[in-house]
């Protein structure tokens, strides 16, 4: 049995690659933030990560998930634009394991690589900041409501445009649309039974 030890050992190396490497394989050297400007019918959303020494010790940097489907990683210090239609979107983010996110068991007893979701409802020409954080909760001031899920919370534009200005950009701006949810057969890769 042993000598199938390395074997196994090379088989999980691989997988952990085939995800997006975190902060300690793969520095964001984007450029910094810029503000986006939006089509005025689409909502404008930024999804950012405050650096972090934990979160630059990540081999695979969590996921970002709308609606179900993948939309980008977030490694440390790094920051996603989206522009998204007027919608109701379930946002969650999720840890890979071993190079995959785990997703034909969301919502199961065995969803196990879940950090965070909720419901994102955004308006024609509305800016929206979501700071992930797992260390810090976001410093706002007292009687300051947040919306959100334990580090992944929706916050006032006053603190975000102080923090995401010493964030990178880790993949280009994404024009997002509302579609139905692929249920459990697509999230396997079949499509709809």
């Amino acid at each position: 049995m042993s000598r199938h030890h390395p074997l196994l050992v090379l088989l999980l190396l691989c997988l952990a690659g085939c995800s997006s490497p975190g902060a300690f394989l793969n520095t964001n050297d984007g450029p910094l933030f810029t503000p986006h400007s939006p089509e005025e019918d689409l909502a404008l959303v930024y999804l950012y990560r405050p650096q972090s020494d934990w979160a630059d010790q990540e081999l695979e940097a969590p996921g970002l998930f709308l609606n179900k489907r993948l939309i980008g990683s977030l490694p440390s210090n790094s920051y996603l634009v989206l522009e998204l239609d007027v919608a109701s979107y379930p946002v969650e983010m999720r840890r890979p394991l071993f190079g995959s996110f785990w997703t034909a068991l969301a919502d199961g007893v065995l969803d196990f690589n879940r950090i965070a979701g909720f419901n994102l409802d955004v308006g024609a020409g509305g800016t929206y900041y979501l700071r992930y954080d797992e260390l810090n909760p976001p410093p706002l001031g007292e009687g300051a409501a947040t919306l959100g899920d334990g580090p992944l919370q929706l916050v006032p534009a006053s603190l975000a445009e102080k923090e995401i200005v010493a964030t990178h950009e880790f993949q280009p701006p994404q024009r997002v649309a509302m579609e139905p949810s692929p249920g459990f057969w697509g999230a396997l890769g079949f499509g709809e039974q």
